[in-house]
């Protein structure tokens, strides 16, 4: 196994590069995720059907485009490379989108190949993540606090321009913020350890790599449980705001509640190691499973007060636990020439398929029940910790292609 030496310093370290570029992305998702669909309205007088076609088209196709991006990806042997391409082709798409497109089908076509390509470069950056903090002083938990931070920093910042300057601001932020992902990713990331078996990047080498994957009821395991607990976020992220603001709770309480949230988590990122010398992967999978299901169920009661802040505070175990212990698996179980293609199948079930569908139903709760719909939710991540049960058997050996 080709193993780097120690690096002397943060800023002499892979892990620093990485977490720039990471920080860029997460501050050009931040806004879209928030103000994009806002600029699609006032700017281009879209209705709601509209907007929700356009960006969820993107969402639902990532289980196909993501991993075919990924294995070509997953070809090269120079892991920079994929990340430096299609940084700048995300930059055009959206330079297309932003100032050529203004009908509902050139803004879904031009829409969509924005989205999936900037889609398509989280999974790879959060794989370069894991490798540069493997054998470093940097912790990928403190890499991804950074990043956590970076899109807290864009909610709140893209918040206060656009309501200084307007919708346009959106378009700035979101250009600057891809042109310095290219711009970290071609000058500050460094290279990874050469592969210890070359052959591996062939087409056939990485075919069977996958075919390998899929037929691992490990890693289906994982993925489907995992993907569970997350999507059990749907709710959350799409009507918390709304049961709220019904519960009469002010907006600017509504916005520490979000912060709050975002806070644990990078309180527990940047002590991961602390938790990460008690706790195993499948560990913290299970105890995400089983809080999130808590903290579902009691936000289903509409809290109000004490309980509810609290109750915020558990993000860090209902999200952040379950994606840091799953994140540790992909790495120390997947070979090398499938990384790209791990993360991109976790990513598109969890944040795609799933969390698309969790979505849809959350619509259909909220409107039935109000808060109850949390209850839904509760089911969703408890089925994820029941089928995560199943990863506390032996772990299968890291492959040989690892380098």
């Amino acid at each position: 196994m080709t193993t780097a030496p120690p690096e002397p310093s943060f800023l002499a370290s892979r892990a620093a590069g990485v977490t720039l570029v990471m920080s860029c992305l997460y501050s050009a998702t931040g806004i879209t995720l928030v103000f994009l669909p806002r600029w699609l309205a006032g700017e281009r007088g879209l209705s709601g059907a509209e907007i929700g076609i356009l960006l969820s088209a993107s969402q639902l196709t990532r289980i196909v485009l993501g991993p075919a991006i990924a294995f070509w990806a997953d070809g090269h042997a120079d892991r920079r490379t994929p990340i430096r391409l299609l940084a700048p082709a995300a930059l055009a798409a959206f330079l297309v989108f932003f100032f050529l497109a203004h009908d509902f089908p050139t803004l879904l076509l031009t829409g969509f190949a924005a989205l999936t390509l900037v889609n398509a470069i989280t999974p790879l950056v959060e794989s370069a993540a894991l490798r540069a903090t493997a054998l470093g002083k940097v912790s990928y938990g403190f890499a991804r606090g950074v990043g956590s931070i970076s899109f807290i920093l864009s909610n709140i910042g893209g918040g206060f321009l656009v309501a200084r300057f307007g919708l346009d601001a959106v378009v700035v932020w979101v250009l600057v913020a891809l042109c310095m992902v290219g711009l970290s990713a071609w000058g500050a990331l460094k290279p990874d350890a050469p592969l210890a078996a070359p052959h591996a990047l062939t087409m056939a080498a990485r075919a069977e790599a996958v075919r390998s994957l899929l037929r691992s009821r490990r890693f289906v395991t994982l993925v489907v449980s995992c993907g569970l607990i997350q999507a059990a976020h749907g709710f959350y992220y799409g009507f918390s705001t709304l049961v709220w603001r019904g519960q009469g709770i002010a907006p600017e309480t509504v916005g520490a509640l979000w912060a709050v949230g975002v806070g644990a988590e990078v309180a527990f990122l940047w002590n991961l190691r602390i938790f990460e010398r008690r706790l195993s992967p499948e560990a913290l999978i299970l105890i995400g499973a089983f809080g999130g299901a808590v903290r579902w169920t009691l936000l289903g009661f509409g809290p109000t007060g004490a309980l509810l802040w609290l109750l915020q505070t558990l993000h860090a175990i209902s999200f952040a636990a379950p994606h840091i212990g799953a994140m540790r698996l992909l790495s120390r179980e997947t070979p090398e020439n499938a990384a790209a293609m791990a993360q991109t199948l976790y990513s598109a079930l969890s944040s795609g398929l799933l969390l698309g569908g969790a979505s849809l139903v959350s619509g259909v709760l909220y409107d039935a029940s109000g808060a109850h719909g949390y209850w839904a939710m509760s089911v969703m991540a408890l089925a994820g910790g029941l089928l995560a049960l199943g990863l506390l058997g032996a772990a299968p050996r890291t492959s040989a292609h690892r380098g």
